[in-house]
């Protein structure tokens, strides 16, 4: 049988490895507290990816002493992450939030604007982008790099190649048979940002009712213009995938587990 997965602190290392390579839900990271070195605080409100590697690139925050209809800020450019309190903190002050490059609420995070905003926090821009797998030797499940999906997106939408996390929630997910299911959390590697796994609500879809896991690199592609993604699966396949359960975690076994369960079921298909 394959262990059940926990959303909220996804992977334990064992005692002979340290504490690394966490498997995440964006979900349950919605909502950390965000702490300036001036002790101003915010919350973590959104994610951004871009859709070229599908890695994680921005967080969009909210501080109640800055009154501005959007604050991005660099994913690379946070402190300390603790997972343990939920917080992050920053290297710098609501000074430097305050004085960053404005942008409106509904505008499209455009290259340009992009271009200034890392020039503000002085990071390193990620394109063009080529893939850098973890700084280890461990295997990886599902192994790196991964399939990252066909996209299609709005004429309005080719200056950008952001998504956010809202955006994408929600989202139906369409086999080879029809309609299974719609996007209900995103589960992510705290070491790179890596999307690494869909969570998959199919109880207003299919005759069953349960959430499954499944790796991206089942997601043949993404429809921006119409909020679906398309599997290589079908509706019985789905039906026989791993259950999501929240109260258990991702360990190596689970991740060896699903990643066998998915290639044979490629291999039959094949």
């Amino acid at each position: 049988m394959i262990p059940s997965l926990w959303s909220e602190v996804i992977y334990h290392a064992n005692s002979k490895q340290r504490n690394r390579d966490m498997k995440r839900s964006l979900r349950n990271i919605k909502g950390y507290k965000i702490i300036g070195s001036d002790g101003s605080e915010g919350n973590l409100n959104d994610f951004l990816f871009d859709d070229e590697s599908w890695i994680i690139r921005y967080i969009e925050a909210g501080f109640r002493e800055i009154e501005r209809p959007r604050i991005l800020i660099p994913r690379s450019s946070l402190r300390i992450v603790d997972w343990q309190q939920k917080t992050i903190e920053l290297s710098f002050d609501k000074g430097k939030i305050e004085s960053s490059p404005s942008l409106d609420r509904h505008a499209t995070v455009s290259r340009e604007y992009e271009k200034k905003l890392i020039q503000h926090y002085k990071v390193d821009p990620y394109w063009p982008y080529t893939y850098l797998p973890p700084t280890d030797t461990q295997m990886h499940f599902p192994p790196r790099p991964l399939h990252i999906p066909d996209k299609e997106v709005h004429k309005a939408d080719l200056d950008s190649s952001l998504r956010s996390f809202r955006e994408v929630r929600g989202y139906r997910i369409k086999g080879t048979d029809g309609k299974i299911g719609q996007v209900e959390d995103i589960i992510v590697d705290d070491e790179d940002w890596q999307i690494i796994y869909l969570i998959i609500d199919t109880s207003r879809w299919l005759p069953w009712s349960k959430s499954i896991i499944l790796s991206i690199n089942w997601v043949k592609s993404i429809s921006f213009m119409n909020s679906e993604m398309y599997v290589r699966l079908t509706a019985d396949q789905i039906k026989h995938a791993p259950e999501f359960d929240p109260s258990h975690p991702i360990d190596m076994d689970y991740e060896k587990a699903l990643h066998e369960y998915y290639h044979e079921l490629k291999q039959a298909t094949s």
